[in-house]
């Protein structure tokens, strides 16, 4: 999969598109124990919405504190490219936002854990290209995103808005899609949520 054209297409979107995972002051993401069946892995969580990937952050650094005297950890953004590779390997968790699979229609209070990752898109918007490249398809993690860029594209008229359907698709059927049938498929932009965006703007590009 990882060795196909249709990979290779959309490897560079996806390494711009931020996750965030707890790490060590290295950079270096912590690992978790999860069970499955009769199987026991240590594999890192790597989270879809920084708000929850913050309050895990603290939730690790009282443990840190108790156990290890206060090893210093921080939130780092971790490109979705090579932490959907190693969940496609079973040496990752990818975690939704608890918002986003109830807005998928799961029931309340499903753990998110182990649950796919849901994305939105409206068909009747696409992105121009230069070059005389077809248009490409905004595929967003969060829906406010969606609905937002619904409304811009909606502009004055809002009656237009009810016209223009978000659907929901999944972060792993979207990209099997991509790569097994490149030429049948629509080209995806993948947007990450834009508080991710305005987080890492914030608190990542003002370090020292």
């Amino acid at each position: 999969m990882f060795e196909s054209e249709g990979w290779k297409n959309i490897a560079e979107d996806l390494q711009r598109f931020p996750l965030f995972s707890v790490a060590t002051a290295e950079g270096n993401p912590i690992a978790y124990q999860i069970d499955v069946g009769e199987n026991t892995f240590n594999i890192p969580f790597f989270y879809c919405d920084v708000t929850e990937g913050s309050a895990e952050l603290e939730k690790a650094q009282e443990n840190s504190a108790k156990v290890t005297q206060g090893e210093e950890l921080k939130l780092i953004p971790f490109p979705l490219e090579q932490a959907f590779k190693l969940w496609c390997d079973d040496k990752a968790v990818i975690i939704p936002s608890k918002a986003s699979i109830l807005q998928a229609g799961a029931p309340a209070g499903t753990n998110p854990i182990g649950q796919r990752v849901p994305m939105w898109a409206c068909l009747e918007i696409s992105e121009e290209q230069e070059g005389g490249l077809p248009p490409k398809l905004p595929i967003f993690m969060a829906l406010d995103d969606a609905n937002a860029a619904v409304k811009e594209a909606a502009g004055e008229d809002r009656a237009k808005v009810d016209d223009f359907e978000v659907v929901c698709l999944s972060l792993d059927a979207a990209i099997e899609q991509l790569v097994t049938e490149p030429e049948e498929s629509p080209s995806f932009h993948f947007i990450p949520p834009s508080k991710s965006m305005k987080y890492i703007t914030k608190n990542i590009d003002e370090e020292p």
